[in-house]
């Protein structure tokens, strides 16, 4: 349809081994093909040495047949559409920060993407929003992900304003938080992602309606628009169908109600 968006790479992809995503990753590769993607980055959510979260995250055994089958699919289908290998992170300050640089550096990962779910304290993950104090949970994730943008280490933000799902409203503080990110990541040269997750299973009732409290949020975006930040589409896809499935009409008004024109390629950052 002329009112989709043309998407020509998704960098946002799951995969069965973090315990909430289906399908091969064989699937994932020919259902980007169908859609005629040129590259697609396959990023499920990083498996982390000696640190288990089931449900969320690969157990650290799976990480080499991770980086075996997607470095298999990158050569069995190159010419055709560039497949690349990468993980979703979260950034714990400093622990796991020379393990993310080995990946890089040393297993070959073409890039990683900053999703900042949840921290890590005394040998316990904590989601933001199971903090009992919203106004310290949301200045908490904030504060992580400026850290995590001070590190250079990612190629893009995934969806920076997740928060507005656990927060529950916009107020003057939502404001400085999205200021304090987009000011960051312009001065960082990051772009910010739009992610596709919740036009598939939060806003199918009324399509127009962009007030919804879940990410995209466009009041964030428009803040983004404003400092002059950088943008790119993430699929976020859990399952291969959903690069059909996905709703790329429903992106585009989005994107045309905001002016916004996203990146159809990412330049990753260069980690020393």
């Amino acid at each position: 349809m002329d009112d989709e968006f043309k998407l020509e790479a998704n960098y946002h992809s799951h995969t069965y081994r973090c315990g909430h995503a289906v399908g091969t990753d064989e699937e994932y590769v020919r259902f980007a093909l169908r859609k005629g993607l040129k590259a697609i980055g396959f990023s499920d959510h990083a498996i982390l040495p000696g640190a288990s979260q089931p449900g969320m995250r690969g157990d650290p055994s799976l990480l080499e047949g991770y980086i075996s089958s997607v470095k298999s699919l990158k050569a069995k289908h190159r010419g055709e559409i560039d497949v690349l290998l990468a993980f979703e992170c979260e950034w714990y300050r400093q622990e796991f920060a020379s393990y993310y640089r080995d990946l890089l550096a040393e297993k070959g990962f073409d890039y990683l993407i900053l999703g900042q779910h949840c921290f890590h304290e005394n040998g316990r993950f904590t989601f933001y929003g199971e903090m009992s104090d919203r106004e310290e949970s949301l200045r908490k994730y904030t504060a992580d992900v400026l850290d995590a943008l001070d590190s250079g280490l990612f190629a893009y933000v995934a969806h920076p304003d997740l928060y507005v799902r656990w927060y529950r409203k916009w107020d003057a503080l939502c404001e400085e938080c999205a200021y304090l990110i987009c000011r960051k990541a312009k001065q960082m040269n990051t772009p910010l992602e739009i992610n596709m997750g919740p036009s598939r299973w939060a806003r199918k009732s009324d399509p127009d309606d962009l007030s919804i409290l879940i990410y995209p949020y466009p009041r964030f975006f428009q803040i983004a628009k404003e400092v002059g930040n950088q943008f790119v589409v993430g699929v976020d896809a859990h399952d291969p169908k959903e690069y059909l499935t996905s709703d790329y009409v429903w992106l585009n008004r989005f994107l045309e109600k905001l002016g916004i024109a996203p990146l159809k390629r990412v330049a990753f950052p260069k980690v020393k």
